[in-house]
């Protein structure tokens, strides 16, 4: 954890450098991107370091933990692009990923820059959005969104950091994300070809070494009982393939039975917490979606510094620090809950004209937000509401 002297150190810091003054709160950005937010009345605080992407929030204490952020979102998932032709095979055919809950294929629709722009800058007008993670392609092709070098430039003219999951791309492309991104994730396919998720993370740690850039690049491995003997692969390779020396954690991602990923299976209790004992017997340094929170908690329920492990524990925050916006522009809590249940329409975000009144205090969105809220003080995590994870 940072100490409490250093992030005091910051905020003196950051307070010369006063941005945006909203009468209920201020926002703080220096040179560097790094950027503070502070409410009037002491209730919240929000400290954004851009170099490493590091938050920290509190409210009138540091050992109070927000439940929301009351002006705006901080991290949005948004998709430019609906379509994907997979990875490369073995045999070098391309494949589309057989558990996408997006169910993407070569055809579909993206979102251009003029659209981008109208969003984002509604978005981005409570100045309290520090990072957007990309929605696209496999290969982050230009040919499937001709605007998403534009896109992503407009979100660094404009003080936030645009970060990416890819799966299998060119050396085009790993230097076009790692001049941008803050941070970059490749999908695991062990099951289809390992080496292209392995050569594309080698890609990106050349470029940024090349250019003198430190960065997190990760893998985003999906855990489900059809991927759990590849997953121990990954954990052992983590540690001896060269490709992957340098690199940062892998994530692991619980399955939402959604799209193609209708047809794959849960793990069990045993087996998620046999990948999590495995990766801490080896060293292995790892992270999760804030969906498998609540597996993760019960997981190191028996571990002697699971008090410290809790404090890097990060639940589900649709709502109420997060947003998911599609290629049509059409905001859902987060991309799972698309056109499901209470969310079979989603708010058009081109035709509103306030983001915080129009959408963040929307009827649906406060009451989505307050039974996350009542989740979390019941149980200490919030469990996802609509998917068995």
């Amino acid at each position: 954890m940072i100490p409490e002297k250093f992030i005091l150190s910051m905020i003196q810091v950051l307070k010369k450098f006063l941005a945006y003054d909203f009468g209920t709160y201020q926002v703080y950005i220096d040179q560097y991107g790094n950027r503070y937010i502070e409410a009037a009345d002491g209730n919240f605080h929000l400290l954004f370091l851009k170099s490493t992407g590091w938050t920290s929030k509190w409210g009138k204490t540091f050992e109070d933990d927000p439940t929301h952020c009351p002006f705006g979102n901080e991290i949005a998932d948004i998709e430019i692009t609906k379509m994907c032709r997979g990875i490369r095979n073995k045999e070098g055919k391309r494949t589309v990923c057989p558990w996408c809950y997006k169910s993407n294929t070569p055809n579909g629709t993206y979102m251009d820059f003029g659209t981008f722009k109208r969003i984002f800058d509604k978005l981005n007008a409570p100045k309290t959005m520090t990072q957007i993670a990309f929605g696209v392609d496999a290969e982050a092709s230009d040919v499937l969104n001709p605007d998403i070098w534009r896109i992503m430039d407009y979100c660094i003219e404009n003080n936030v950091t645009p970060n990416i999951t890819v799966a299998d791309i060119d050396e085009y492309t790993a230097r076009n994300l790692v001049k941008r991104c803050g941070a970059i994730a490749v999908s695991y396919y062990g099951r289809i070809d390992k080496n292209r998720c392995y050569d594309t993370i080698r890609l990106l740690l050349d470029e940024a070494k090349a250019i003198g850039k430190q960065m997190n690049i990760n893998i985003h491995c999906l855990l489900s009982e059809e991927t759990y003997e590849s997953v121990f692969d990954l954990i052992k390779d983590r540690q001896s393939e060269p490709r992957l020396q340098g690199m940062g954690s892998i994530v692991f991602l619980s399955l939402k039975q959604k799209g193609r990923g209708e047809y794959f299976n849960q793990l069990t209790e045993e087996e998620f917490k046999k990948i999590i004992d495995t990766c801490f017997e080896n060293h292995v340094n790892m992270g999760f979606d804030s969906c498998s929170a609540p597996k993760f908690l019960k997981a190191i329920s028996d571990r002697p510094d699971r008090k410290e492990l809790e404090n890097y524990v990060e639940s589900c925050e649709s709502c109420n620090f997060s947003l998911f916006i599609d290629a049509n522009g059409i905001f859902y809590p987060c991309s799972f809950m698309e056109k499901e249940g209470e969310w079979k329409t989603g708010i058009d975000m081109t035709n509103i004209d306030n983001f915080v009144k129009d959408v963040w205090y929307d009827d649906r969105v406060v009451d989505w937000r307050n039974e996350s809220i009542r989740c979390i003080e019941c149980h200490g995590c919030n469990k996802c509401k609509f998917f068995e994870v």
